[in-house]
């Protein structure tokens, strides 16, 4: 059965740049030829604008949606500078929570009481903070491991670390968090550039304790990456090789964390270091690793290797009913029209078992960054396309169009929806379920790598979170 995308008109909240582009309006994903009639429409469909800033994550647990918006940063501010966004009934209005002075938020669990965990980050320190469904504070936490000033370091290259930090040196957008019910699990890469994972448990009040940590891989080398001109990093690839990906998977049996990371050669040594500690040889030189961790008392179960065979980032890990699927980019191929970059899915079973590797590409340049399976097996998976990049560099062009595909049940490319954007720089960057469908999120009028050179505040997007119905497939 194909898919073909029906376009309706809508009704912006706050965005004039939306309500111009009617090509951006909220869309229904329909089984063409299906004889079935959609199911009633929601009594306030979710099409929410945001001016000013990006769309970089949603969740939902029941009725409740809760998104992360985010102000972009040039290469010269610090960040993230991130926002925690509660929506409320009406679909189109939102309760935020904003970190204290000094703190950035970065990531957020929603379980399933509609209760809020957010995680929040200094360069060095860490904090936990719990809120009510209507965003008030129920416990607000520093989060401490005196452990991890002893976690096993490789110094293969030198780099830069801080023994006495929760969050690597080069960055702190390296801390994720995971729902377990109402408990939670958090992931960290800390000051020695080493992994862990942990389960918090909470008490009445929301209040957090600690019920096991697991050292996921150990620290090693890793060193700093830049371009020699630009004032955007345009998929964040500058850090992409410090950061974590998370998500549980709920089988029939038990309940598992998984962990992924990219291994980039000469900006990391992630395979090095995994297999020098763990006794683990990894043959592959390029690729990611996914690591599975047992919710129920920590226990490390395995790692996979996905070799990616050319240079790759790693942009998203999602559980799905068969395992994991892992999303990103990889460079097939150096070309001098700067096209060559391609997106990629990756399978890998409950038990650890690799599966399918598959690099889809649709317009130049390609990138996956969230994925969503589909009841029938097959998979709804998001990014960006027709972008090009520097062939020796890093700068990525301001225009490139929103990527939605339908995927077989292998990973590989079925359908190009044909989603359109608007002006500059556009992209998809999350997706989660909602009633009998998803809600999408993204930016459209996004910079490029040298929008924002002469003028910072051309570094700027408008992002959205729209509903798409669907019918089974």
């Amino acid at each position: 059965m194909r898919f073909c995308l029906v376009r309706t008109l809508r009704v912006c909240r706050t965005s004039v740049v939306l309500c111009a582009l009617p090509c951006l309006a909220a869309s229904l994903l329909v089984a063409c030829g299906d004889t079935k009639t959609l199911p009633n429409p929601s009594p306030a469909p979710v099409d929410l604008a945001v001016a000013g800033q990006t769309v970089i994550k949603v969740r939902t647990a029941g009725s409740h949606i809760v998104l992360l918006e985010e102000r972009l940063n040039s290469l010269f501010e610090d960040g993230p500078q991130r926002t925690l966004a509660t929506l409320q009934s009406d679909g189109r209005s939102v309760q935020t929570y904003m970190s204290p002075p000094g703190w950035s938020v970065v990531d957020f669990a929603v379980h399933p009481s509609g209760d809020i965990s957010a995680i929040l980050t200094t360069a060095t320190e860490v904090r936990i903070v719990r809120l009510d469904p209507h965003g008030s504070t129920r416990s607000d936490q520093l989060f401490l491991d005196p452990s991890s000033p002893t976690d096993p370091f490789f110094n293969y290259a030198g780099g830069i670390k801080n023994d006495d930090a929760l969050q690597p040196a080069l960055m702190h957008d390296a801390a994720r968090l995971a729902p377990l019910g109402e408990s939670l699990a958090v992931v960290l890469r800390t000051g020695r550039n080493a992994i862990v994972s942990y389960r918090l448990d909470p008490d009445a009040s929301g209040a957090y304790t600690r019920s096991w940590r697991t050292l996921v891989e150990p620290g090693s080398s890793i060193l700093a990456e830049g371009i020699t001109s630009g004032s955007f990093d345009t998929f964040g690839q500058l850090q992409n090789h410090l950061k974590i990906y998370v998500d549980v998977d709920s089988d029939a049996t038990t309940t598992t964390l998984a962990v992924g990371v990219v291994n980039a050669p000469m900006q990391n040594f992630t395979f090095r270091a995994h297999s020098e500690y763990f006794s683990d040889p990894i043959t592959a030189s390029r690729g990611a690793l996914l690591t599975r961790v047992s919710i129920a008392d920590g226990r490390r179960i395995g790692s996979t290797v996905i070799d990616t065979h050319d240079l790759a980032e790693l942009h998203g890990v999602r559980a799905t009913p068969r395992g994991f699927v892992l999303v990103g980019r990889v460079l097939s191929e150096v070309r001098s029209d700067g096209s060559g970059w391609n997106a990629f899915t990756a399978l890998v079973g409950h038990d650890g078992t690799p599966g399918p590797y598959s690099v889809i590409d649709v317009d130049r340049g390609d990138v996956l960054f969230d994925i969503s399976a589909l009841p029938g097996g097959r998979y709804l998976a998001l990014g960006t396309t027709g972008y090009i990049q520097n062939p020796s560099g890093a700068s990525i062009s301001e225009a490139a169009q929103p990527l939605l595909v339908l995927l077989n049940t292998d990973g590989s490319l079925a359908q190009n929806l044909g989603y359109t954007g608007g002006l500059r720089h556009n992209q998809l960057t999350t997706i989660a379920p909602l009633r009998d469908g998803w809600l999408l999120g993204g930016m459209i009028n996004g910079p490029g790598t040298h929008s924002g050179d002469g003028d910072r505040a051309l570094i700027v997007a408008d992002g959205f979170l729209r509903e798409v119905n669907s019918l089974a497939e």
